[in-house]
């Protein structure tokens, strides 16, 4: 009984922390909707599509849930922020921030396994921006998919001078994301260790 009470009180206190982390760090000028993601019950508080019109991502605090898009012409896909596994921006191939699960550890050994297909996408898509004016910033959503386990979200793609208006706009749009994601996945590192904590008395209790 005491188990059950402390994972609903863990779940609250997440719930409420996840709440105020994202609301100081929403720019004023966030996409928010109280309307449903076409062709799914997904309500976000907060979304964005990618410049390329590819990527997109939206997020539900409340019901701890992300949305992701992988093109217009394919149903997103909801899962529960569990499933969330990394979250890292990518300036013109620079890796300049990593939030990643460090529990449970299956999920850490299939975030590892994925590294190589990250590294070769990071490569392929920031080939030759640090050496000509085209500046490009994504963010990198890692997911428990085995199917499509990453999803590159562009922030912006063009030529421009770093330091200039559009490129610290880009930049700070990116960076509040990752630390909505990393946010995310702090709770879930959470709501994991209370699962594994539960699971482990329950077989103390029920041992001979």
């Amino acid at each position: 009984m005491d188990a059950f009470v402390l994972f609903f009180g863990v779940v609250a206190f997440i719930t409420i922390g996840g709440l105020l982390f994202v609301i100081v760090h929403t720019p004023p000028k966030s996409t928010t909707s109280e309307k449903k993601i076409e062709g799914t019950d997904f309500i976000p508080s907060q979304m964005f599509m990618g410049n390329d019109g590819l990527g997109g991502i939206a997020v539900n605090e409340r019901t701890h849930q992300i949305c992701l898009f992988t093109s217009p012409t394919t149903t997103p896909r909801i899962l529960p922020i569990t499933d969330l596994l990394g979250s890292s921006i990518i300036k013109n191939g620079e890796v300049l921030g990593d939030g990643q699960r460090t529990h449970p550890q299956e999920l850490v050994v299939f975030m590892k396994e994925h590294d190589p297909q990250k590294k070769s996408l990071i490569k392929s898509l920031h080939m030759g921006s640090s050496n000509n004016s085209n500046q490009r910033i994504d963010l990198f959503v890692v997911t428990h998919d085995q199917e499509e386990p990453i999803l590159v979200v562009n922030f912006l793609d063009m030529e421009t001078k770093e330091g200039g208006i559009l490129f610290e706009k880009a930049m700070s749009t990116a960076t509040h994301w990752h630390y909505v994601l990393d946010g995310l996945i702090l709770q879930a590192d959470q709501l994991a260790r209370v699962q594994s904590e539960m699971t482990q008395q329950d077989k103390t209790e029920v041992a001979p």
